[in-house]
């Protein structure tokens, strides 16, 4: 016997109405659902893929079998994936206003009562899922240059790590998010100025930072000489990598750094490290994270990054923990100039 798959939820003028999703989708002729979305299709029912940056169209429609496919990044689904994913709303919310679609002639597409909830690792997440799903679509060539260039000296494998990516276009990931998103939720977030705009202008290499595995803040970098180097979101700095001190045990040597592509090229060459953000990053409380770990300094060799460790070195004797300060051989700036020049074994 044929069984016929259904959701239930309330929301719509019947709160007890069933919605046949194999119906559903069989009502919307996805082509057409892609053209109100703003997708542009060609004769041959192909577009610019909107999941991933490229020059030749290579996102098919097929009407026939209700489904779309992208032979570059290899997205794919059907009507409810396409809404859900292009809007940035939740399934539920994609069946629900598709479902008002289907059934009502000449009506523009819907746009949801509702956004997100305000919830900052969902953006942060949505924002790396539009970047790119796979790394290598997450970079322009320029970008990816720089990371694993002479100056980061950085792995592709040390890329897919830290889960690095890149806003190649300023515009439409802008859009993206207020598509998605409430303003109010990504101000929240700490994703959009005052005046409504993404913070992430001139800084296009992002770099996540994860707790429990999620996303839960977002640092900028900039690949020219100009300053600042680095943005960062309006809200209280964590500590990078701060997952690396989950499976360590009493004992276990980790590294603290200035600043997070130190920490990356310390664990590219086999440390564990963190890294604060600059050299105010580390707090007096977070030297409870280390207790028990052997813990070494490993700042910038100049005076501040000097200065900076002798601070953070008092936090942890007040509290009966004695560390090390690693001193960088004359010349040397940081631990990242040390490894791509020489690739000596620290101490």
């Amino acid at each position: 016997m044929k069984t016929t798959a259904t959701c239930q939820f309330k929301g719509m003028e019947n709160n007890n109405a069933k919605i046949d999703i194999n119906e559903l989708k069989q009502a919307i002729k996805i082509s057409e659902l892609a053209v109100h979305l703003g997708i542009a299709i060609d004769k041959n029912k192909k577009a610019l893929c909107v999941f991933h940056q490229e020059k030749t169209p290579s996102l098919s429609f097929d009407d026939e079998k209700r489904i779309f496919k992208c032979f570059g990044c290899g997205e794919k689904g059907d009507c409810i994936d396409l809404f859900e994913k292009v809007k940035g709303v939740s399934k539920k919310q994609a069946i629900e206003y598709l479902s008002k679609l289907a059934g009502l002639n000449n009506v523009a597409l819907l746009e949801p009562k509702e956004k997100k909830i305000n919830n900052s690792c969902e953006i942060y997440e949505a924002l790396v899922g539009f970047c790119g799903k796979e790394y290598k679509a997450r970079f322009d060539v320029e970008s990816f240059n720089y990371l694993v260039g002479e100056k980061r000296g950085f792995d592709e494998s040390t890329i897919q790590k830290f889960k690095l990516f890149c806003i190649q276009d300023y515009k439409k990931a802008d859009e993206f998010l207020k598509n998605g998103f409430s303003l109010e939720d990504l101000k929240n977030a700490g994703l959009m100025s005052e005046n409504g705009n993404l913070v992430f202008y001139k800084h296009k290499i992002i770099v996540p930072f994860f707790k429990d595995g999620k996303i839960i803040f977002l640092q900028g970098r900039r690949i020219d000489d100009e300053k600042p180097k680095y943005f960062n979101l309006k809200s209280e700095i964590p500590l990078f990598n701060a997952d690396a001190l989950k499976d360590m045990k009493s004992g276990n040597k980790i590294y603290i750094c200035e600043a997070v592509f130190d920490a990356m090229i310390l664990e590219q060459n086999g440390y564990r490290a963190v890294a604060t953000i600059g050299t105010n990053g580390f707090k007096a409380e977070m030297a409870d994270l280390f207790r028990g770990l052997d813990v070494v300094l490993a700042f910038d060799n100049d005076k501040s990054g000097e200065e900076a460790m002798k601070k953070i070195a008092e936090f942890f004797y007040e509290k009966g923990q004695r560390i090390k300060m690693k001193k960088l051989p004359d010349g040397i700036k940081d631990i990242t100039e040390f490894f791509n020049k020489n690739n000596n074994q620290l101490i």
